[in-house]
């Protein structure tokens, strides 16, 4: 159910036409199962008296006739809808499933005058019904605020606090710590980055002491650094640090190389708002549910390097009971695997045995209970699990060609080092059983500044690129076990960047004979002004060949009335490399690093 309170006009209105012998508040809840929605008056209904409301958006709303709704001849609640039946383009409905009331005066059986007439302002009808309202109201309001109070979204101050206690949260007071951290990259965003309150982050060196970002802040595309609040988690002293101790993200933020804190920590002059509040209980309240699939998912997400994306969490109800197997796609090492282990045993439920892979991460040796150690003859069952590893190692090849011709080798360094964060982000973003989306990788890098095109090609280590049509090499890739695509070479994984733009430019000669109105008149100037036009055609159209040869370049010339190209010749130069062919109208075919490029355009001596 919903509760929206109803303003002190509306209660007047309702007791006005009640004693006055109108029909007041007949109910309608608003489901397809009570269409229509007719009215049933006892006499022919004004339709200038009849007001419709309820809750829109949940909150109080009356609703227009002629604008929301129509009456029809037979006095139902027609709500005004196009044709696949949602509401009309400016008509507002009521919340699906919640009531909605009508009030309406009407002319009697038999057109009799009610005893109580008299609605002027003044009269004493219409005092005792605003006496009446008032009280109405007032209630109406604190019926809602209650209803308000037992929601996390809606409560507010001391009932916020009461609320959040149920879950083991209590308000910070300015007992706590607070300061700023500086959240870092080395290289300008390629995008927004999004650093969320709750973020926690800690001391590198004992006396420990852990904060919480305070408020959601975004590091801006093209930016390097922002600056954001954090509260300590434990009040009093310990949260006070020294400048620059906070150095260790609990949870790795995609994007993020370093934080700091540039200022030391100090007692805060303010308690904790509401919304952060909310924010603390509603993550206590994801974790707070332990011996479910979710909770374990949830704790091992507090480990460093590892998202809830990396976990997976497989049971069989019929072939084993009682067994639940974990896996975790991520590299850990021994310290982050005991604590991993720790939360194991203090989330599962009781009764409930969890095989898990992290012997794989651990060199301390194997870590009970084990996916690959699992006794009671359980491998010997059919479909037993084997774990071989949680990697799909897979092979990225791109080929990126820079908006810019004259891109300088520091500017393509660094246009290959953005490449390669792209994509690794794009990877780390993919969780164990997911398939990694192609389009997601093309996206990534045609995001990046003073990037023209991109050419991507994934498959999985184990295929031969050679083998692969083109289109295969260009799809989606989708682990055929509960695997994490990983580029690593420690899994076989690999990525090869390459920058194109190897400039191939072009110094063209052509002969040009004119023709028809291009005899009249100056005739250096008419051939002067035929050569700017084919020159423009050939720099339009030469970045779309695949081979250089006169032929191909005379195609790319348009016809024209006035002149004709009669002959075509040219020397190429790879401006990169610095090789210069020496002979006349070579034939060059063209990768996708290359791009031609007509340097210039001169005429042939002589000529008509």
């Amino acid at each position: 159910m919903s509760f929206a309170a109803e303003p002190y006009a509306q209660f007047v209105d309702n007791l006005l036409r009640g004693l006055t012998g109108g029909v007041v508040r007949t109910r309608f809840r608003f489901i397809d199962e009570e269409r229509p929605f007719q009215l049933k008056p006892p006499g022919a209904i004004l339709p200038s008296t009849l007001i419709v409301f309820g809750q829109a958006k949940g909150t109080y709303r009356q609703f227009a006739l002629g604008r929301d709704f129509g009456l029809t001849a037979d006095n139902s609640i027609d709500w005004r809808a196009r044709a696949d039946g949602s509401p009309a383009a400016d008509a507002v409905w009521p919340d699906e499933g919640t009531d909605f009331f009508a009030n309406y005066d009407h002319t009697g059986p038999s057109g009799g005058v009610p005893i109580l007439s008299d609605r002027n302002p003044g009269s004493v009808v219409r005092m005792l019904a605003e006496s009446f309202s008032v009280e109405m109201a007032v209630l109406s309001k604190q019926l809602e605020n209650v209803y308000r109070a037992g929601f996390l979204e809606t409560a507010e101050g001391r009932d916020l606090d009461q609320l959040t206690t149920l879950v083991g949260v209590t308000r910070r007071t300015c007992a706590n710590a607070v300061g700023t951290v500086v959240f870092s990259r080395n290289s300008p965003a390629t995008g927004d980055i999004t650093i969320v309150a709750g973020t926690r982050v800690s001391t590198a060196e004992p006396p420990l002491a852990t904060f919480q970002t305070v408020v959601d802040r975004v590091l801006r595309r093209g930016n390097l650094s922002v600056e954001l609040e954090v509260r300590a988690e434990e009040a009093g002293p310990p949260g006070v640090v020294r400048a620059n101790a906070i150095t260790v993200l609990n949870q790795p933020v995609q994007g993020i190389d370093r934080i700091a804190n540039p200022i030391a920590t100090e007692l805060g002059s303010d308690d904790e708002r509401d919304d952060e509040l909310r924010r603390r209980a509603r993550r206590a309240l994801e974790a707070a549910g332990r011996a479910t699939a979710g909770a374990l998912i949830g704790g091992l997400a507090t480990l460093p390097g590892v998202r809830d994306k990396y976990v997976r969490i497989d049971e069989d109800h019929l072939a084993r009971p009682g067994v639940v197997t974990l896996r975790v796609a991520a590299e850990l090492d021994d310290a982050t695997c005991a604590r991993a282990i720790e939360l194991i045993e203090q989330t599962r439920p009781v009764g409930v045995r969890v095989m898990h892979d992290l012997d794989r991460h651990s060199t301390l040796g194997p870590l009970e209970p084990s996916v690959d150690q699992v006794d009671d003859g359980l491998d010997d069952e059919p479909g037993a699990l084997t774990v071989s590893g949680v990697f799909y190692p897979v092979v990225i090849a791109v080929k990126i060609l820079p908006a810019s011709a004259a891109i300088s080798a520091q500017d393509r360094a660094l246009l290959k080092a953005a490449g390669e964060r792209a994509v690794h982000e794009v990877i780390a973003d993919v969780g164990i059983g997911e398939p990694l989306i192609y389009n997601r990788l093309v996206a990534a890098l045609m995001a990046l500044d003073g990037v023209l095109d991109a050419q991507v090609e994934a498959y999985p280590w184990s295929a031969s690129a050679s083998a692969m049509a083109a289109s295969t090499r260009r799809a989606n890739l989708e682990p055929s076990k509960p695997l994490r695509p990983s580029l690593d070479v420690d899994h076989h994984g690999s990525l090869t960047v390459e920058i194109g733009g190897e400039l191939i430019a072009l110094d063209l000669e052509i002969e040009v004979t004119l023709a028809g109105a291009g005899l009249v008149g100056d005739t250096a100037a008419n051939r002067e002004e035929a050569r700017i036009i084919v020159a423009t055609d050939l720099r339009d159209g030469v970045s779309r060949l695949t081979q250089l040869s006169p032929g191909a370049l005379l195609g790319l010339v348009g016809t024209s009335d006035n002149y004709a190209v009669t002959s075509l010749h040219y020397t190429a130069e790879f401006i990169q490399g610095g090789v210069r062919l020496a002979s006349a109208d070579p034939t060059i075919a063209v990768s996708t690093l290359e791009r031609p490029w007509v340097r210039s355009v001169k005429l042939k001596p002589g000529g008509a």
